[in-house]
């Protein structure tokens, strides 16, 4: 099924670059470590892996990402951005405003909304997400990103651990999702909003971003990696480099990393 998908979603592309190089298995590893693999090898910017199963599929803090077989749309991009390292997270802010405005175009009239920093969420529960590995160097590139992304798509099972907290667009709309045409979408608006930050002009994209943010204005504990401690206030939006801006009791702050919890 994975050559047939990727053959459909090459017949649908009109991308410039995103797509144009794919390689495409039934069973891998992680996507992400395909493509990793692939850049080190040179592969074009914009060259996809895709896969109908993970088996060590990774999520962000060291997670697994668990997709049925066939079902959904697993798939890493090569990036080979001129963004200075502390911009990279705005390629973040793309993707989810990408994922999101595709998704809206399955859903309707349904919306999809974001949790920073990589989470779409459908009607409150999380139909995809995204991780960003960086700072891989090759020949070709001083910097060489790898974003992975993971969409339920027609899967309608989740484990029990997950039952309460994830979806898909079948779950949500009631019917099956052409998954070809969808990532034919997604990959087109993946490269304009990519390239949009690229040039520049990521003033828009932020807006875009903010527009969907699901803890704008409200109360949120941001759980910072690697520590062992909390920070809590009230979210006021992204920096330039995509960041979350909060303001706390002791002024404001930025966060580049964490876990964000609503409180309710």
């Amino acid at each position: 099924m994975s050559l047939s998908l990727a053959r459909d979603v090459q017949n649908r592309l009109t991308t410039d670059r995103f797509g144009r190089a794919v390689r495409s298995a039934e069973e891998v590893d992680s996507t992400n470590e395909q493509a990793v693999d692939w850049a080190a090898d040179g592969a074009p910017e914009g060259a996809v892996v895709l896969a109908e199963y993970q088996h060590t599929g990774r999520g962000r803090h060291g997670r697994t990402w668990a997709a049925a077989k066939g079902q959904n749309l697993l798939f890493s991009v090569v990036l080979r951005p001129s963004l200075s390292p502390n911009r990279l997270g705005l390629i973040t802010v793309a993707a989810g405003v990408a994922v999101a405005e595709t998704v809206d175009a399955f859903v309707s009239p349904r919306r999809a909304a974001l949790k920073w920093p990589n989470d779409v969420l459908l009607e409150g529960r999380k139909t995809c997400g995204m991780l960003l590995e960086s700072s891989l160097a090759t020949p070709q590139s001083n910097t060489v990103v790898v974003l992975g992304v993971g969409l339920n798509v027609n899967q309608t099972d989740f484990p029990d651990a997950l039952a309460d907290t994830a979806t898909s667009l079948r779950l949500t709309t009631g019917r099956p999702v052409p998954r070809a045409e969808l990532m034919g979408r997604l990959l087109s608006a993946l490269e304009h909003r990519y390239d949009a930050v690229q040039q520049g002009q990521a003033a828009a994209t932020r807006n875009a971003y903010e527009e969907r943010l699901v803890s704008l204005y409200e109360p949120t504990t941001l759980h910072l990696p690697n520590a062992s401690r909390s920070l809590s206030g009230t979210v006021q939006g992204i920096t330039d480099t995509g960041a979350l801006r909060l303001d706390t009791p002791e002024g404001p702050a930025t966060v580049h990393a964490g876990e964000a919890t609503r409180h309710r």
